[in-house]
């Protein structure tokens, strides 16, 4: 018996499979990136442009602090001038400019947009002066800040090099102890200082000597020193010198006149030749 086939032609025949569609590059985002890049070029030109323009040229320079030091002194040691961008400056850099100067001792500068810079100075202080015949004015930290004139009253410490505005002297006994008074006091001090390895003295232009011994505990010593002579003054004591080497048991010498000298026996007349 035959058997009969039942397929259909067509079913032996293979389906081609789905070619993979390629997706084509869409020419509007290429565009869209175009003007964004554009846009973002012209922002920046123009941003460029408006920061770099004459609006924030610098036209108001403000200074405070100075004391010593005047404003056009600042002005010029600051480099700053009209032509100056009040954004892009250099902030840090023309502080270090201004510290250069001796009588500075810090600066701090900030700006007023659009136009405006404002300087905040703090300035040394003279304390002392050099010994010799060109003395210098000193400030707390050492800082040889200029010449001193004739009628300066600070005390008097011993410098053994030539200086020159800008220099620093190295720490000293000395400058330590000028550095423990009040600023009130400053002008009854002459001298501070030591006789060649001796102790440390400080010396009153109204002669009392004032015996430290060293630098050590110097805010306790000045502190008890002022106390003493606050004191005799009360009593009407005239000391001669005060001890503070131990500021907690000071020793006060009352003034003592020296003796006076005998003063030479005149010839007699019988002594003379011919009496």
């Amino acid at each position: 018996m035959s058997a009969i086939s039942t397929s259909h032609p067509s079913s032996g025949i293979a389906l081609r499979p789905e070619a993979p569609s390629l997706a084509l590059p869409v020419r509007g985002g290429f565009a869209r990136w175009a003007v964004l890049s554009l846009g973002l070029a012209i922002v920046l030109g123009a941003g460029w442009w408006v920061t770099n323009s004459p609006v924030f040229d610098l036209r108001s320079l403000q200074v405070r602090g100075n004391e010593h030091v005047t404003a056009a002194e600042v002005a010029r040691l600051s480099g700053l001038t009209r032509n100056t961008n009040v954004l892009w400056f250099e902030s840090g850099a023309v502080e270090r400019r201004l510290e250069s100067d001796p009588w500075i001792l810090d600066a701090r500068i900030s700006r007023s947009l659009p136009a405006g810079i404002s300087i905040m100075l703090e300035e040394r202080v003279p304390i002392a002066v050099t010994n010799g015949r060109h003395p210098m004015l000193l400030a707390g930290d050492g800082m040889v800040l200029g010449p001193a004139g004739a009628d300066v009253r600070l005390p008097v410490v011993e410098t053994t090099a030539r200086l020159a505005p800008g220099d620093r002297i190295s720490a000293s006994d000395a400058l330590a102890v000028v550095r423990s008074l009040p600023a009130d006091f400053l002008p009854e001090v002459a001298t501070v200082g030591r006789q060649g390895h001796g102790p440390l003295v400080l010396a009153l232009r109204d002669g009392v000597q004032a015996l430290y011994g060293d630098a050590t505990a110097a805010t306790s010593k000045s502190e008890t020193l002022r106390a003493v002579l606050a004191w005799a003054a009360r009593n009407g004591v005239r000391p001669g010198s005060v001890d503070v080497r131990a500021p907690t048991a000071p020793a006060l010498h009352p003034y003592v006149t020296g003796p006076r000298s005998s003063p030479a026996a005149s010839p007699s007349a019988s002594s003379q030749p011919g009496g």
